[in-house]
């Protein structure tokens, strides 16, 4: 997944004929970097944001559009076999020329504008309530192919209807603007098996199973479903649910049409993350706040742990945000070759997928969604990983460390975990893929999404927390995070507990952060922590993220 970022300076200005007449000035343009799925290793899928442009103000209706144009690689539609696409999440984040502060820019439902051959999807806060452009906007937009295809996309003159008035700026304010994009995968209406206990048997601990018999749950629809095993139309899991009751309508239950990010979160991702925060959001949503100081879970580490490269650059002091930046050579110097970019970000917390959620107008996933992006529509297997079979042969390690084409070092691996002989730490998104791989070297799932077993742990909401159950899938973050850095009071029915799946260190043996080494626990099945509370505020090495979005 790659993301990049243009920030530009401009000023809206009052015209009787509602055109803008841009005064621009360029500010500075950042490439920002979030890891896509290769076709081949020696290249990534380059999802970049270009041309950022504010035309066409209607100072009557009191909004402008943000022009832009977009590429990226290896985008694919098909309407056959997994009958899915890869899409752009776009979203615009703002700063008044006078502030330090940005804020999510608050689009329209409709208006927009997708180049020949692409298609723009309005993506609400809310999905199941009216368009309202101060209360329920559109948050961001999906952008992906119109007609089926595959390889390489290219779209000019993007635009997304910004209804600035809605964010209460006046026509002659002068902005500064930021758009970015986040790869994401779709994932189709359809029914699906959660747990994976067929012939000759499953490995994997506390899968699901039908009520009273040992097969797997047949998901056919969002309805409420009831939690037990009393009768053959119940969902339970043997000693990782307690106790029975109702799983609610809302809750997401994998049957129902999502996307969800192709690749776990990159260190560069979270980085520009944290740049686009206050100095008090900082504090809240990473350890290192000390000149020179890398990301773990405290603030003491001035060399990378378990391969993180995110450190504090430089702290102008006072009010003013931190300036972090991708180091993992530790030279001093940010955003060189083999900084990191590219590697999946660890040392999160629970909370911290909640704010970036909330930040980017997504919402975490369900361990039910879990289940259907990595098996879909095919019977389950026995121990399966996220590619599909039970076969797993681990990184042991690392060629061209940090750098864009990052890969393992031992030919066909496809997992990467902190087992003993392994790699200590996570690997470049989407390292496995490459020219001529098939599912199960790439380590890819039916849907074409990389990483749900190995590398880092993705927290997820699970059955087993009878608190998660309400959990209400409609509802997405705003854009908007407190001052403190935490969620809004927009999802405050966001439940504060989850379990750790899919990818998954799920083995917790000792002391925080600290994971047995055992395949089993990234089977696709495998509930072993579900099922537990855990303290959330935690940050571990072996611990990432990735966020989701119900897109009816």
């Amino acid at each position: 997944m790659y993301q990049y970022n243009n920030n530009i300076t401009t000023k809206l200005i009052n015209k009787k004929q509602n055109v803008m007449n841009i005064k621009k000035h360029i500010q500075k343009t950042v490439m920002l970097i979030a890891l896509s799925l290769p076709l081949t290793f020696l290249f990534a899928n380059n999802i970049q944001v270009s041309n950022v442009k504010l035309v066409e103000q209607n100072t009557f209706n009191q909004y402008t559009m943000v022009k832009f144009d977009i590429s990226w690689q290896n985008s694919w539609r098909f309407s056959t076999l997994e009958s899915n696409w890869d899409a752009a999440w776009i979203f615009v984040k703002y700063r008044r020329k006078s502030e330090t502060v940005w804020h999510h820019a608050r689009l329209n439902d409709t208006g927009h504008v997708a180049p020949t051959n692409s298609k723009i999807t309005s993506g609400l806060s809310i999905v199941n309530q009216p368009f309202n452009a101060k209360d329920n906007p559109a948050v961001g937009v999906f952008l992906y192919r119109e007609t089926e295809g595959s390889g390489s996309v290219n779209y000019t003159g993007v635009k997304l209807r910004w209804n600035y008035s809605a964010n209460d700026l006046k026509d002659h304010d002068s902005v500064e603007v930021c758009v970015f994009a986040i790869e994401m995968v779709y994932i189709p209406t359809g029914s699906f098996y959660a747990g994976d206990n067929v012939y000759p048997g499953s490995k994997s601990i506390g899968y699901f199973v039908t009520g009273t018999t040992t097969d797997p749950f047949l998901v056919t629809s969002e309805d409420a479903l009831t939690i037990g095993n009393n009768t053959t139309t119940e969902i339970w899991a043997t000693s990782r649910i307690n106790p029975a009751g109702t799983l609610s309508a809302e809750f997401p239950k994998g049957y129902q049409s999502f996307y969800i990010m192709k690749y776990e979160l990159s260190q560069y991702m979270y980085k520009e993350f944290l740049n686009k925060l206050t100095r008090t959001q900082q504090e809240t949503r990473v350890s290192a706040i000390t000149t020179n100081m890398f990301m773990t879970d405290t603030d003491t580490a001035t060399t990378p742990q378990y391969r993180n490269g995110i450190k504090v650059m430089s702290d102008p002091g006072g009010l003013l945000p931190r300036v972090y930046g991708n180091d993992l050579n530790n030279n001093g110097t940010e955003g060189e070759y083999d900084d990191g970019q590219y590697i999946a970000c660890n040392w999160l917390s629970f909370y911290d997928l909640l704010a970036f959620a909330d930040w980017s107008g997504l919402r975490p996933f369900t361990e039910l969604e879990y289940e259907k992006a990595c098996r879909g529509t095919l019977g389950p297997v026995a121990s399966e990983y996220a590619w599909g079979t039970s076969n797993i042969t681990y990184a042991t390690g690392i060629t061209n460390p940090g750098e864009t084409d990052e890969v393992a070092a031992n030919t066909g691996a496809n997992i990467a975990f902190n087992n003993e002989a392994g790699v200590q730490g996570p690997l470049r998104c989407g390292n496995f893929a490459g020219a001529a791989t098939n599912r199960e070297q790439a380590g890819a799932t039916y849907y074409g999404v990389m990483e749900m077993s190995g590398n880092l742990s993705e927290y997820v909401y699970s059955l087993g927390l009878s608190n998660n159950r309400n959990f209400n899938g409609n509802i997405h973050g705003d854009g908007v995070i407190q001052a403190n850095g935490d969620t809004d009071t927009k999802v405050a029915d966001w439940p504060n507990n989850a379990g750790l799946k899919g990818s998954n260190w799920l083995y917790r043996t000792g002391p925080p952060g600290g994971y047995s080494h055992q395949y089993k626990a990234h089977h696709v099945s495998a509930r072993n922590q579900t099922s537990q509370i855990h303290e959330t505020t935690g940050r571990w090495n072996t611990s990432g993220l990735r966020v989701a979005r119900t897109q009816p």
